[in-house]
């Protein structure tokens, strides 16, 4: 049987090597801030005098956790 000298795994016809950890993360951490970023830019069009200041965090924070969700929804 033959073994991929990058990943050691089985080498078949179809075969792609795990994607590595830093890229994984870095994309994670990327989808957090652009969904973060997105959420912030929706309150401030909602809310363009700023009287809501409590939405402020707690958008970013569901942004964030969004856009990493649908990434990883849509990767996998």
């Amino acid at each position: 049987m033959a073994t991929c000298p990058r990943c050691k795994g089985f080498l078949s016809d179809n075969h792609k090597c795990p994607r590595r950890r830093l890229f994984v993360a870095s994309e994670i951490v990327l989808a957090g801030v652009a969904g973060g970023f997105a959420a912030l830019l929706i309150v401030a069009l909602i809310d363009p005098q700023g009287r809501l200041t409590n939405v402020d965090g707690s958008a970013v924070i569901i942004g964030a956790l969004s856009g990493i969700g649908l990434d990883r929804y849509f990767r996998g």
